[in-house]
Order: C-alpha cells, then structure tokens, then sequence
C-alpha cells in the first residue's frame, strides 16, 4: 500500500508550521509582555492568564445576574483579559486564512467527560498553585524560580498519570497536536488510529452549536463590558468609583487603548503559535519521557501509551521539547541581561524579610507574608502543580493552547470554558481555607533560585541566569539534532518541516526499512481497540 500522500500547500498561510516557530512565538510574547507592559511603567513580570479569566468569568456573572460567586474577595474584581481575547481571534483568523476551522473534528462521549473533568481539575490547579502551566513552565522556568520549578515537576508527574488513564479508558488514541482534515482522511481511508476523528459529517454538531451560543454570550458580555463597565465592584464596596476598579483599567478607552492593544498582540503570538502548530505546554512537559519510550520502539509506545502514529512521530521528533527549549532559552536570556545589565528583579519572585534584608542584587518586589500566590508553600505547590499536569492531558492541551483551539472551533476547545468556571469554585467559595493552606509550609526563603546559591553576589547570580538560558538554548539543539535522527532527516529539514511532512518523512523511512506493515497492524489495533469503548 502506498505511502500517503503530501496535501500540505506550498503557501505557509494555508498549511501548518515547523514547531520552532511555536517556541519563538510565544518567547516573543512573553519579551513584550516582560519588558513593556504596561507602557511606560513596565511590571517586568512573565505573562499569567488564569486570574484574569477568573475575573472575566466574574464580569460575566455579575453583569447578568447581579452576583459573583468567583468574585468573592477584592483582588477578583470583574475585569477582561485582553490576552485571551488576542489568542482567540488570532486562532479564528488564522484557520479562516487556512481554509480550515476544526469544527468537523469528533471525539466520543468518553473524551468530552474527560475534557470536562480536566478542565474543572486545571483550573482548580491554576488557583492552587498559584497560576497556569503558561505562567510556571513559559514564564517561570526562564525565571528560574524555584516555585515553578516544583509546580512543573508534580506536573509532569500529574500529566504521565492522566496519560495512562486515558490508555486504561482507550482515549489516548484522541491526544494529538493539531488536526489537519487531509492527514485524517486518509488515516481511516487506511484504517488507522489518526483516522478516529473524522466522523461521518463534518458539519458542526448539537453539542458543538450550543457551545457556541455559551461562547457567543460570554463575549457579548464582554464587549458590553468593554464600552460600559461593571459597577459589581462599587456595589461590593471594593471601589468607591467605576474608575478605582479593575475594570476601568481596562476598559476601551483612549487612555488604555494603547495596552489593550499590547495585550492583545502577546495573546496573538500565543494564538497564532496553537494554530499553527498545535504546540502547548502538555507536550513539552512529557515529550522528553514519551519521546524515550518510543525511542525504546514502536510497540513500546503504541501498546503501552496508546498513541497514534502521528503522536509518537511528533514525540519521537523531540519537536516540543525542541519548542519549549527555543522559548525557555531566549526568555532566560533577556531576564538575564536585564538582570545584570539593568537591575531588573523580575516581578513574581519573593523572599522573606530576613532573606531580602541581606541580598545583594536588584530589589524583590514580593517580601515577607502576605503574598500567598507567590511564596513557596510545599502543600499547594504538590497538590496545585499535579491538578494542572492531569487536567492539562485529560482537557487534550493546556489552557492557552484551549484558548486557540477555542479560536479553532474544537468542540473541546469550547467545551472548556464552563468547566473553568466551575473548577474556580472550589477555591472561591472557601477562600480562607485554601488561602491558610497556601500560606503555609515554605520551603524556600526565596523563589530565586541564584539568590538562593549567592545571596551576596550579584555577578555569580547573573552567571546562573546566563548559564541556565544556554543550557535551554543547547537543549534546543539537541532535541532538533535527535529529532531529525529519529525521523530519518536532516536537522536543517526539521526547520522547515511541519508535523505532517514530519509523518510523511517517517513513514517514507519505515517503508524503506520494511516496516509499514507492522505499522498498519498497530495502528489498526488501536483503532480497533478504542472502537470497542
């Protein structure tokens, strides 16, 4: 039987991309946001998305209902978060120019469950742990902070363990990167695993409909808010004025129209990255493991894991680890510099007093008690860092990758978002208690990991920093060198390559090798295996 056939466009508007450029999209974005925003007195902090879905969630609510359940305490004031509205429309823009929004993509019951499951378990985790995956994988391990650090790792271990859930339940065989219609066709035409989401229609279906008058609601209420405000702050007593409240300070006027658009823009790259490659944070975090299962061969990874071949090509090309390092790399660097070169601390990190009393270097902008979401807590940070790794693979993607397949029209991508309102609930309506737990047990002085090597030297804390960032650059580099191995191409290809010439390349090797008939039996099987669920 022949190898498929490559349908990718020679116009870069109308197919996927190489999954490098994911990594410099999003390090791009995470640059402007770290060193502009907001215009004129930069914060310098890495870019965090889940409060400000939480406060826009609680716009939502009080603007219809007149109350807040998420809304419970003054720093959830109703606002908009402006970069996911970017993501969003970036995401919708870029699969209009492609030709092709995902709404004819279809996962059974058991996936949308488990997207639902997932969704409540991350964004419960993002409260938890004081912020997304995007904020402690993207953000904070350039900043080497040590929070992070623990947050990412329960994360990973989170992540592995909903991936073997979803091979238990034979769902697995749904968890891919990104769907391109002309790749999915001929996967069931050959009666392959990466051939399950085509369904008989490709029209748009009930549930995906109702999803959709949910988004269309959400997002006439935030444009209502957007000219017209919300006054549930005043009502609470939290502002005395429309103007002292978190909504105004993003509202559409003249004065902040500028860092609207900024915002918007960071939320553009990190939209365009989901679009056009299917790149999110869930990938990057188990691609090193997955990547040296498949390495151990083909059956290891299909049996074991359940994945399709189009996933264990992506794993085995080492691509979003390769992205992920990109990233981390080029983020790092410019902390660093700013670091050494311009006294910048960046702006998420803490200590405690008696640590900050006797640092050498840039001043920390969190000190002492008080800032929960912040310091190191060894409760939170285990039990938030592993809601976040098994939601993110349960939910098929973490939350910004979501926000663009939202853009997309995934039905999952939509599904999404009543989900996250309900998983902040468990941590809005106890507030206290789950607060009491955040501010107990640190283990660390400081989130700063070189303040925490050479608190009294500033110089050996800027060659941390710059040695971290070349470790990641030099990670990059490995994973495209291995990768290109592993596909059967040069590393200066994978440049150029997206995930389906990625899947042609391979399966061109295995022909060669004599090895696509073995391919086709495990693809059938686990084509056949998660038929029977």
């Amino acid at each position: 039987m022949a190898v498929f056939e490559n349908r990718n466009s020679s116009s870069w508007l109308k197919k996927q991309w190489p999954w490098w450029t994911a990594g410099l999209l999003t390090a791009t974005a995470e640059i402007i946001n770290y060193t502009l925003l907001p215009l004129g007195h930069p914060k310098h902090k890495f870019i965090g998305v889940t409060s400000g879905m939480a406060r826009m969630l609680a716009g939502v609510e009080s603007t219809l209902f007149g109350f807040s359940f998420i809304a419970t305490k003054p720093d959830y004031q109703p606002s908009i978060q402006w970069v996911i509205i970017g993501a969003m429309i970036a995401a919708f823009v870029l699969a209009w120019l492609e030709g092709e929004f995902r709404s004819w993509v279809r996962y059974p019951k058991g996936t949308l469950i488990a997207t639902a499951f997932g969704a409540f378990f991350f964004a419960w985790g993002t409260r938890v742990a004081g912020g997304c995956t995007l904020h402690h994988l993207l953000g904070g391990w350039a900043a080497m902070n040590i929070k992070s650090w623990v947050v990412m790792i329960m994360a990973t271990v989170g992540a592995l363990i909903a991936f073997l859930l979803l091979r238990k339940l034979n769902l697995s065989q749904y968890f891919k990167s990104q769907e391109t219609q002309w790749y999915v066709e001929q996967a069931k035409a050959r009666g392959w695993a990466d051939g399950l989401t085509l369904g008989e229609s490709t029209k748009p279906t009930l549930l995906s409909w109702i999803l959709y008058v949910v988004l269309v609601i959400i997002l006439a209420v935030v444009i209502y808010m957007a000219f017209a405000g919300n006054n549930y702050a005043i009502v609470m007593g939290w502002a005395e004025t429309l103007t002292k409240t978190k909504m105004a300070g993003v509202m559409l006027t003249g004065k902040n129209l500028p860092n609207i658009l900024m915002l918007m823009i960071v939320g553009a790259l990190l939209g365009i990255s989901v679009a056009k490659t299917g790149f999110g944070t869930e990938c990057g975090i188990i691609n090193f493991e997955l990547g040296r299962e498949m390495e151990k061969g083909e059956d290891v990874a299909a049996q074991r894991w359940g994945m399709p071949f189009s996933l264990r090509t992506v794993m085995i090309s080492y691509q979003p680890l390769a992205a992920l390092g990109l990233h981390i790399g080029l983020v790092a660097l410019v902390m660093a510099i700013g670091f050494a070169f311009f006294n910048i601390m960046e702006g998420h990190h803490w200590a405690t007093e008696a640590f900050a009393a006797k640092y050498v270097g840039p001043e920390f902008h969190k000190v002492g008690p008080g800032h929960i979401r912040e310091q190191t807590t060894l409760p939170m940070d285990l039990f938030g860092g592993f809601l976040l790794g098994f939601g993110t693979v349960l939910m098929l993607g973490c939350e910004f990758r979501n926000y663009g397949r939202t853009g997309l029209l995934y039905v999952t991508g939509l599904l999404i978002w009543p989900f996250f309102y309900v998983g902040y609930l468990p941590y809005t309506l106890a507030r206290d208690f789950w607060d009491g737990l955040m501010a107990s047990m640190p283990y660390t002085p400081t989130t700063f990991f070189p303040a925490l090597i050479a608190p009294g030297s500033k110089m050996i804390q800027a060659l941390i920093w710059f040695l971290w960032a070349i470790l990641w650059l030099w990670i990059f580099w490995w994973a495209m060198r291995r990768g290109a191995r592993n596909i059967g191409v040069q590393p200066g290809d994978l440049l150029r390559m997206n995930s389906e010439d990625m899947y042609i390349a391979r399966l061109e090797k295995m022909e060669k090798e004599g090895k696509l008939e073995h391919i086709d039996e495990l693809e059938r099987d686990l084509l056949n295996q998660a038929k029977k669920v």
